[in-house]
């Protein structure tokens, strides 16, 4: 059964454009750089497709990892006479190397561990496990009173998804229909070892319902799929999250006996939200737990003394200097109803539930407050308490606050600042900001662009697919798009003047109400097409959308790729694997050399003064420090 059978309300599959017209939108695609626009290309996707692992694995390979140690072979480099300094390069090489690795490695291999051990469900997320559970238990047994199999498990939470995204109360004939249809898709897949292609069409017809359905389209991501208030997530993920439940505890229900399967439903799926919880707790404090080992292998790389300060003092000043060493331990300790209370609590939206999901891991990437835990208490922590004297933990907390921060922040804030910048260059919608966001003052849309996950979100490429093609699937037809770029601060002028044809094509449109694309404002453009939007002009433009690779979905995707890869392979390497190091250097040769300045001024001091005389300074200035700390008390 097709989905574009099932219902006219149901958006029909994608119809390919004929080889004329697919060459004539080729012809007037914008020009763009070829391999270096394909390179930009090609990072995103890989950003997007492997999250934080591999953008936080391009910036710290690129940008710590290589050039580190290549300027630390030439740290004090005059001083030294020109000679390498290689233990300082070695120790560098050791901390970089088996800091960012390991943040990943870690929870990947557990993670993988944990699959094998107690099953598929341990990759789910919290706030899927258990909406995944409520919608199984709800309906435990089919029609003929037997435990459900996975293809009706399927048909299950497709209805849920497809009722919340078309806003229905109850799950209508259609919707059921609909989902009937998507689950033995994606069984069919399974069945064929095509899952992979079967996700994708279902996707992408997903796409198409939830644009068709949306009532606010402007803020609709027509990618995400709602399966309950508490839970939501990419339809993708999500499809790839129902597999796992399904071949996980669907199958080990299915082994019950009628009577007591929807216990067992309830009970294995709070036993699963609570290991879950345990298993990010787990994967979280062994990373912490090894970056603790992290320092003592990089200063035993080193030597015992710091080869950060090597000829730039006399030797045993040197050696004495570098024998400071920090002896203050952590000692502090974190502290960690029945099942079901604490897995209500864990996929919640209280508290709780929201410190939660705050430390979830997704595979081997991690959440925001994760990673910041991770590098305070992982990385900033250890290295300060083990550094071998004033001068290395100066350096620390110079290089890895600076570094924390990047890598934390700098790096989403470059690309929505250059996403602004192309915005208001091409008119196209290149990130998605709330309902509230234009009634906001100056100072809070700007809080917006600094926050680094909520506030302004750059649009992935699966989110400016939907957008910008097959503009007449939405709910007011090319009206919703025009809603859809004025709503976000886009130009439509702009938008439509990206090729000579659709420029052409509104010109011509708005000439006869009296206007002009170069300076009519979205409202107007709004109001001519959508006056004409069963004419032919409107139609031949609706149909230069059509193409999931149109100039609008070229141009979009090429703008925000492109200071993707230049924030991640060029800016933020350059700043982190160069110029911090130098910085740092500079610092510890110009405080050496003050302090070395003032050693001079005082033992010259010392020895022109009569020793009567310096002795009772020195008196002087004991007696002022213990009246110092008296009245301190």
């Amino acid at each position: 059964m097709q989905i574009n059978k099932i219902s006219q309300n149901v958006p029909k599959k994608l119809t390919k454009v004929s080889t004329e017209r697919n060459i004539n939108i080729k012809n007037q695609t914008p020009p763009f750089k070829g391999g270096i626009d394909s390179f930009c290309l090609g990072v995103a996707n890989a950003i997007e497709n492997g999250g934080l692992f591999v953008s936080f694995t391009l910036q710290d390979m690129l940008g710590t990892n290589l050039p580190r140690p290549l300027m630390g072979l030439v740290r004090n480099s005059k001083e030294n006479k020109g000679k390498k300094n290689i233990r300082f390069a070695a120790k560098e090489m050791v901390r970089e190397f088996t800091t960012g690795p390991s943040m990943f490695i870690i929870p990947g291999v557990l993670l993988a561990l944990g699959k094998k051990i107690f099953g598929k469900a341990t990759e789910i997320p919290l706030k899927l496990i258990k909406s995944f559970g409520n919608i199984h238990a709800a309906n435990p047994l089919n029609e003929a009173g037997e435990a459900i199999t996975k293809q009706e498990f399927f048909k299950n939470v497709f209805s849920q998804i497809i009722k919340n995204s078309k806003g229905e109360s109850e799950v209508s004939k259609q919707t059921l229909e609909t989902a009937t249809d998507f689950a033995q898709r994606l069984a069919d897949g399974i069945k064929n070892n095509n899952a992979k292609s079967a996700i994708s069409g279902l996707t992408d017809d997903f796409i198409e319902l939830a644009k068709n359905s949306a009532n606010d389209a402007v803020h609709t991501d027509f990618t995400q799929a709602i399966i309950s208030d508490t839970a939501q997530a990419p339809f993708k993920n999500t499809v790839n999250f129902m597999m796992s439940y399904a071949d996980d505890v669907v199958e080990k229900a299915s082994k019950q006996s009628p009577d007591r399967i929807k216990d067992f439903i309830k009970k294995i799926s709070n036993n699963k939200t609570i290991g879950r919880c345990a298993a990010n707790i787990f994967m979280y404090g062994m990373i912490l737990l090894f970056l603790q080992v992290i320092p003592k292998l990089y200063n035993k790389a080193e030597g015992k003394d710091n080869a950060g300060l090597k000829g730039l003092m006399k030797e045993e000043t040197f050696n004495d200097k570098s024998s400071e060493m920090n002896t203050q331990k952590d000692k502090s300790t974190p502290s960690f109803g029945s099942a079901a209370s604490i897995a209500e609590s864990l996929a919640g939206n209280g508290t709780i539930g929201k410190i939660a999901k705050g430390i979830e891991f997704e595979g081997c990437n991690m959440s925001f407050p994760l990673l910041l835990g991770v590098m305070g208490l992982g990385i900033l922590l250890p290295r300060t308490l083990q550094a071998k004297d004033k001068y290395d933990r100066e350096e620390i907390l110079r290089r890895d606050l600076t570094t924390c921060a990047t890598m934390c922040f700098a790096e989403k804030e470059l690309r929505k600042g250059f996403s602004k910048l192309n915005e208001a260059k091409s008119g196209l919608v290149l990130a998605s900001k709330d309902k509230n966001f234009y009634n906001r003052n100056v100072f809070k849309r700007l809080f917006d662009y600094l926050r680094p996950i909520k506030g302004v979100r750059i649009l992935n490429t699966q989110q400016i697919v939907s957008k910008y093609s097959n503009i007449d699937k939405y709910k007011e037809g090319i009206k919703g798009f025009c809603n859809f770029i004025d709503g976000q601060g886009g130009n439509l002028g702009k938008v439509f003047s990206l090729t000579e044809e659709s420029k052409n094509i509104v010109q011509g449109l708005l000439k006869n109400e009296g206007h002009d694309i170069a300076s009519a404002d979205n409202s107007i453009i709004t109001s001519v097409l959508e006056k004409a939007k069963d004419s032919d002009e409107v139609n031949k433009l609706i149909e230069m959308f059509k193409d999931k690779n149109n100039p609008w979905i070229t141009k979009a995707k090429t703008l925000n790729a492109r200071f993707t890869a230049l924030s991640v392979i060029v800016l933020v390497p350059l700043f982190l694997g160069f110029f911090l190091p130098w910085i740092n250097e500079k610092s510890t040769k110009k405080r050496i050399k003050e302090e070395q300045a003032l050693s001079e001024s005082n033992i010259q001091n010392k020895i022109t003064m009569p020793d009567s005389e310096y002795f009772k300074q020195s008196q002087k200035s004991k007696e002022i420090f213990a009246d110092f700390q008296k009245s301190a008390k």
